[in-house]
């Protein structure tokens, strides 16, 4: 296991599978820790006392709560704050899936963000560069991969979805640049 998880990984994992369906919730419940143990590959008792010592520092955060039903048995649940912090590894982690066959369009990215958002506007467009977007200008960059998805999450996580445009090109003037760009 510690191989497998780095630092600071092993709750990361724990949080997104609670709100994937609050998987430990239900493992909890049987006895001796064992299904939870096995879902992370924990082997030796140092691995399971890094699982418990994990699960202990997310209660103490309160990232998750622990409570007990009427047979005594423990229920790990997440909080807000929880999933308020799995939805920022989640924009953190975010990836634009690539085809493996290029539907010949571009999607374009345009925005007018007013100044009072500039923290948000910079975070926007350092974001689209990450996603590996090209910047045709300050506020349009282009992509020939599919991203809506991405870009409204993106924008809903900022809180900007209203100043933000999507759009489909199918050829733009400087294609064969951005072609090159790309490697299409």
């Amino acid at each position: 296991m510690k191989e497998k998880y780095s630092r600071g990984e092993l709750s990361k994992e724990i949080l997104k599978g609670l709100v994937l369906g609050g998987f430990i919730a239900v493992c909890f419940v049987a006895p001796n820790f064992a299904q939870v143990a096995k879902l992370f590959d924990a082997r030796n008792s140092n691995d399971r006392w890094r699982l418990r010592r994990t699960l202990f520092n997310l209660t103490k955060e309160k990232l998750v709560k622990t409570s007990y039903n009427k047979k005594g048995e423990e229920i790990i649940k997440i909080t807000g704050d929880g999933s308020r912090r799995v939805l920022k590894y989640k924009y953190t982690d975010l990836k634009i899936p690539v085809p493996k066959k290029w539907d010949k369009k571009w999607r374009l990215v345009m925005f007018d963000i007013p100044e009072v958002h500039r923290k948000e506007r910079n975070a926007l467009t350092s974001k689209l560069q990450d996603l590996g977007f090209y910047p045709l200008q300050k506020s349009a960059l282009i992509s020939p991969h599919e991203c809506r998805d991405e870009i409204d999450f993106v924008c809903e996580h900022l809180g900007i979805r209203e100043y933000v445009n999507y759009f489909t090109l199918i050829k733009p003037e400087n294609e064969e640049y951005l072609r090159q760009w790309f490697n299409l």
